[in-house]
């Protein structure tokens, strides 16, 4: 609550500075006018200055999500928390457990841990034969990439709650049902929407697409013309590459919200795999502008610009996306095969083979390293023995 508190109350402030400024200029005028004619501006200034701020309250009513169940699993955390024992988390739930479950968050495993777990099946039952896990918390946009950990499971985990964060699954009694949320507990449209749409996502991860579009159908049914509602959708038909759908729902929403990122990646992405090239890098252009350090984006952006033919740009996209993986202490090895590939398209034979050696000194799968291997000789042979050496 006082969150909310303080994000009106900073909009009164960016509503009252401008009204202020014009009344410190009307008193500044005061002594050239008259009284009359300065009432009358002091009349037209408190009147601007409601109507300003009914406009912004009115919009921010129309784009804040102020039920703490639509922000975060609360619900997933509470249920674990009450089941008791050690809790599993992937990374997008470690960003809650220690708000939401301070209990929990001081026994859950290190991020670095957590991630090698949630990629390395071996780790995960190392760690659980160590110190076994009672729950197990899935949540985020992206939990696809924990099915493999979850089809794993033994037969004593049984999935105990879904809602529309994520997956609670528990041990120990495999013989019960999961709990599912129902939207009814949201009296009003928007945010039963909202929660269908989130819900919809879920069952989507879970590879119960037919269901996920009946769900997200049924969120547009009850409150269409929200941005956060048609972002969702136009995420589920980018899921299921449904790239016409997905570039609609995308151009919807930046109707309501010009300045959502979400949606003009959606849009740029849909435009890209509908060979729109030309259109994805105008959207590409305005995605950098608004995200110029965001990962996501540099890759779309570098993807994109090789369709473009524009090699330069996907250049520099990939420049900007090493320095922030080194810095972050990620894997670099694919941005230098790539880049490697960008400069041998530019005709740049030394950059090239500077980016393939470096991509050979990191993890590359065998095929990756199969074709660097592979345009390093077909390099050297067009560069001749001297220039090799010389390298």
């Amino acid at each position: 609550m006082a969150g909310w508190l303080g994000a009106d109350g900073a909009r009164a402030f960016v509503v009252f500075l401008p009204c202020l400024l014009f009344l410190a200029l009307i008193g500044f005028l005061a002594r050239a006018l008259s009284s009359r004619l300065l009432g009358t501006l002091f009349f037209i200034a408190i009147l601007a200055a409601l109507a300003w701020g009914v406009r912004e309250t009115m919009k921010a009513s129309k784009s804040d999500i102020r039920d703490l169940r639509l922000l975060a699993p609360i619900e997933l955390f509470q249920a674990a928390a009450e089941a008791g024992g050690r809790v599993f988390v992937n990374p997008p739930a470690y960003a809650h457990a220690a708000l939401l479950a301070p209990g929990l968050f001081a026994r859950l495993p290190s991020p670095e841990l957590i991630g090698k777990m949630c990629t390395t099946l071996s780790i995960w039952r190392e760690e659980d034969r160590r110190e076994p896990f009672s729950a197990l918390i899935f949540t985020g946009n992206r939990l696809a990439e924990i099915r493999p950990l979850v089809e794993s499971l033994s037969s004593d985990w049984y999935l105990a709650r879904m809602d529309n964060h994520g997956l609670l699954y528990l041990r120990g009694n495999p013989s019960a049902k999961a709990v599912a949320v129902a939207p009814n507990s949201f009296t009003d449209p928007r945010s039963k929407a909202i929660f269908l749409s989130q819900s919809a996502l879920v069952l989507d991860a879970m590879t119960r697409q037919t269901e996920a579009r009946q769900m997200m159908q049924n969120s547009l049914e009850v409150f269409p013309e929200d941005s956060t509602v048609l972002v969702n959708s136009a995420m589920l038909a980018a899921s299921q590459k449904r790239w016409p759908q997905t570039q609609k729902n995308a151009e919807s929403a930046l109707k309501l919200t010009p300045d959502s990122v979400q949606a003009r990646y959606l849009l740029a992405l849909a435009l890209l795999e509908t060979n729109s090239i030309s259109q994805a890098a105008t959207e590409s252009t305005r995605l950098t502008r608004q995200r110029p350090l965001d990962p996501q984006i540099l890759k779309l952006q570098a993807r994109i610009s090789k369709a473009n033919n524009d090699f330069t740009a996907e250049i520099d996209a990939l420049e900007r996306l090493l320095a922030l993986e080194t810095k972050a202490n990620q894997a670099t090895s694919p941005i230098h095969l790539y880049l490697g590939q960008a400069w041998a398209r530019k005709g740049f034979a030394a950059q090239a083979l500077s980016n393939y050696e470096s991509a050979l000194q990191g993890p590359l799968t065998p095929l990756q390293k199969s074709e660097v291997q592979a345009a390093i000789q077909n390099i050297r042979q067009k560069s001749g023995p001297t220039e090799a050496a010389g390298h």
